[in-house]
């Protein structure tokens, strides 16, 4: 069975023009961010052999990208995306109504208080517990939620060794980004370690490298407010985007700057009997199985 493609539904939008619709066919999301995300995620899963969960959760689910994915890559799971924003949880319902997505549904939750009455099989959360002040909190509930041997897949942004490209030409999407990334900012070691304090840590790699996936997201922010103009440049950006991010996986850069996790919930039939010390923690895993886009 054919993967079926990232974030097409949003071709749903009344407000997509035909050379938008027309680039989504030729290159998928065009969005670098969500794109690499959805790459790294796809790379890590491939990992786990006939990995077949029955129930997802998809944590911080914003505008549904990941929950719209996955309920077509497990046709057979039930998939929950749960959010804070009651606006985007009322839109990804009336879209999963239109897709016919039986095993979708869409729900409002807060994570840092959030509790799960029925386990999940895998749980993902993609940029999201920088949104959270209570981030050890939500961190905690999320991991609980597993089923014995469940897997989550973690990815969240590290403290920055230097300013991402383009810095001071990113005024409007930085200030967004100030404003809405409230935790504490941690490096990649601590939030390996962090994850390390419930699951046991399968895969941990850094991501977005300066010259290949922050360089791409920042280089596509560019022209960040939605204006019908803006939208034409992201356009015209998206195909040098795209082979930028193709390029993040391979360990040519030290400058990263988040980090992406796969880990299982102990007591699971593969689980091993106890986690590493701390210090030898999987932080240089090697890099994940990539397929071409």
């Amino acid at each position: 069975m054919s993967r079926p493609t990232f974030g097409e539904q949003r071709l749903l939008a009344h407000n997509r023009t035909v050379p938008e619709r027309l680039l989504f066919r030729l290159m998928g999301a065009a969005d670098p961010a969500h794109y690499l995300h959805w790459r790294y995620l796809e790379c890590f899963l491939d990992t786990l052999p006939a990995f077949f969960p029955r129930r997802v959760l998809d944590a911080g689910c914003g505008r549904g990208d990941y929950s719209f994915y996955l309920a077509r890559k497990y046709p057979k799971a039930t998939v929950l995306g749960v959010d804070i924003n009651e606006n985007l949880i009322a839109r990804n319902r009336h879209t999963a109504m239109s897709l016919k997505l039986p095993n979708l549904r869409f729900e409002v939750a807060d994570l840092a208080l959030a509790r799960f009455a029925d386990p999940f099989d895998l749980v993902i959360s993609i940029d999201v517990l920088e949104h959270i002040e209570s981030q050890a909190a939500a961190l905690a509930n999320l991991c609980a939620g597993l089923t014995s041997g469940g897997v989550a897949f973690f990815h969240m942004p590290t403290i920055r060794e230097r300013p991402v490209p383009f810095h001071r030409w990113l005024g409007g999407f930085r200030a967004w980004a100030e404003r809405e990334h409230v935790a504490r900012e941690r490096t990649a070691a601590e939030l390996i370690d962090m994850v390390w304090g419930h699951l046991e840590v399968l895969i941990a790699r850094r991501t977005f490298g300066y010259f290949t996936g922050e360089m791409a997201t920042s280089l596509f922010a560019l022209p960040y407010a939605h204006t019908p103009l803006n939208r034409v440049m992201q356009g015209l950006l998206a195909p040098v985007c795209r082979l930028l991010t193709l390029a993040d996986p391979w360990e040519i850069e030290t400058v990263r700057y988040a980090v992406a996790i796969l880990a299982r919930r102990r007591g699971g039939p593969q689980s091993q009997s106890a986690a590493p010390p701390r210090h030898e923690a999987p932080a240089r895993a090697s890099r994940p199985r990539t397929e071409t886009a």
